[in-house]
């Protein structure tokens, strides 16, 4: 990755070589900590450990109109809450329902990982008939693993940021909570527990139901002022 990191700065350096690329990485680390991390920076900012429950996605366009037949204003604030008829609104933000679905799977992930890791510490290598030792799964605990340290390593850095972030800053973990997600259900549908399978195509019929309940926010479709409040599940999504 360093190596991958540095040749990518190559065509820059040479049409601008000054700075040079040490300089410019600092200059990179300098303002970043030089943002500040309150409302006052930005109004949609939000710290790391919010992001594994979406409490503050990001509002990227917010108008109103009197009726369908009315053209979107692109400039301009919006109307009074009370002569608003229509809502036409667009954020960053995930599938609620896929998002803490994946949450609890990668979260139980975690827990897998670090229950073995305790399990393995308190037995020595000579009590290979332990059963505790016998009882795991060690192809589905290396599958948990990598979704552990993937999620990790794309995670906890931000930990360390103080300058304003947002939600989708979390992008490259999601995506190893929703494997995460997806190797689960994919094991309840090849269970042989009716009880199993069953919770696997809710929990996929859930995931489809809410894409399409979110959607208008996603794609800027026209809602009414009820509709959209329905949508507005946590005040600090509004």
């Amino acid at each position: 990755p360093v190596a991958i990191y540095s040749i990518s700065w190559i065509p820059h350096l040479m049409l601008n070589p000054t700075p040079n690329f040490w300089e410019m990485q600092r200059e990179i680390l300098f303002y970043h900590q030089r943002i500040g991390s309150s409302a006052d920076v930005h109004p949609y900012c939000s710290r790391w450990y919010t992001w594994l429950l979406m409490l503050r996605p990001v509002a990227y366009f917010y108008k109103t109109t009197i009726s369908l037949d009315e053209s979107v204003p692109v400039v301009g604030p919006p109307l009074p809450e009370a002569s608003a008829k229509v809502i036409y609104d667009v954020h960053a933000m995930g599938n609620p329902i896929l998002w803490w679905f994946s949450a609890v799977a990668i979260l139980y992930a975690v827990w897998v990982v670090a229950k073995s890791a305790i399990a393995f510490a308190t037995v020595n290598s000579a009590t290979s008939q332990n059963p505790r030792i016998q009882n795991f799964e060690l192809q589905s605990l290396g599958i948990y693993l990598f979704f552990t340290l993937n999620w990790l390593a794309n995670l906890l850095p931000w930990m360390r940021v103080t300058r304003c972030t947002f939600l989708y800053h979390y992008m490259g973990a999601s995506v190893f909570a929703v494997l995460a997600l997806a190797w689960i259900v994919d094991r309840w549908l090849r269970s042989y527990h009716r009880n199993l399978r069953l919770l696997g195509v809710t929990a996929i019929f859930l995931i489809l139901l809410a894409f399409v309940f979110w959607m208008p926010l996603y794609l800027g479709l026209p809602l009414s002022p009820e509709s959209y409040r329905w949508r507005m599940w946590l005040p600090s999504w509004v």
